[in-house]
Formats: structure tokens, sequence, C-alpha cells
């Protein structure tokens, strides 16, 4: 196996099966490693979307095994009012406050999970993807990874413009 980039029409690809030898099957692989390239740069935007769905699902309930804790123990002391640059009566809510929301109800929990679980398939396959493009770089066919190239380069053009419709996870 050579190591270094060659321009030729003879290549095998992934698995036995992809052998290519001749320029109209080389074109084809061109053309489907470039639309999986594009596929792996889409699904990083759908993997962004559904993180900050699952986000903004998260049960928030102070006793949730699914949930790490909101502050620290060395942050659960609260500063002597003469220690903080906050002023006193920020310190203490008021007494007639409202308690705050908590949003622990079976069926938000039942989203989240299926949205999770969701998202670990969606990454799974997302790592499978790469590794297969990688592997098709590794051929050391300069047409197949120009495509890897291109593909990436044409992923991110048309993925780019749909971040801005989803919410930021760490906006939320």
């Amino acid at each position: 196996m050579q190591m270094h980039f060659v321009f030729s029409d003879h290549v095998t690809l992934l698995f036995d099966f992809w052998t290519v030898q001749t320029l109209a099957g080389l074109v084809l692989s061109f053309i489907v490693v470039l639309l999986l390239t594009v596929l792996y740069e889409l699904s990083k935007v759908w993997k962004l979307n559904l993180l900050s769905r699952v986000i903004q699902t998260l049960p928030v309930t102070p006793d949730s095994a699914l949930c790490p804790p909101l502050i620290s123990d060395t942050e659960a002391s609260l500063p002597a009012a003469s220690d903080s640059l906050l002023p006193p009566d920020s310190l203490f809510p008021a007494e007639d406050s409202a308690p705050p929301v908590q949003f622990s109800s079976s069926s938000s929990s039942f989203r989240w999970w299926l949205l999770h679980s969701f998202l670990a398939l969606l990454h799974t396959a997302q790592v499978f993807l790469g590794y297969m493009l990688m592997l098709c770089v590794m051929s050391y066919n300069a047409a197949i990874f120009i495509a890897v190239v291109l593909g990436s380069a044409l992923g991110y053009y048309v993925a780019f413009p749909l971040l801005a419709k989803y919410p930021k996870p760490h906006m939320l």
C-alpha cells in the first residue's frame, strides 16, 4: 500500500467490494464520498439542535438524580453582607416571593430520556461516519481526499445558515 497521495482510478475504499477500476467508478465514488461528507456536516447541525432541545427539557429538580447539583458545597454557604458586593437586600429573597418552579413530571422525564437517547444514537452515527470518512482519506487517493475536503466545505456552507434557526445550548 502506498503511503503518499496518488491520482489514480484504481482504489479500494473501506471494503473489498468497493473497488474502483474505472474513471466512471472513481467519479461515482467521488460523488458518494462528497455526499457522505455533506451529511456529516449536516449531522453536526442536527446534533446541536437536538442538544438544545435536550437541555430545554432537562428535568430541573434539586433532588433529581439526572441533574448535577446546581451549586457546589463551597458555594453553598452565603457570604456575609459586608463581604459581598451585592446590597444586603439582594442576598435573601423577600418572604412573599413565589417558590421556584420545578418541572418534574413523568412526561417531561420521558421526553428528556427519549431526546437524550436519540442524541446518543446521532452521536454514534456521527462518530461512525467520521471514522469512515477518515478511512476514505487514508486510501491516499487524491480524488477521494478532494471529495472529503469539498464535501466538508459544501456541507458547512449549506449547514451554517441553519444554525441561526436554533437556540444555542450555551444561551439557554
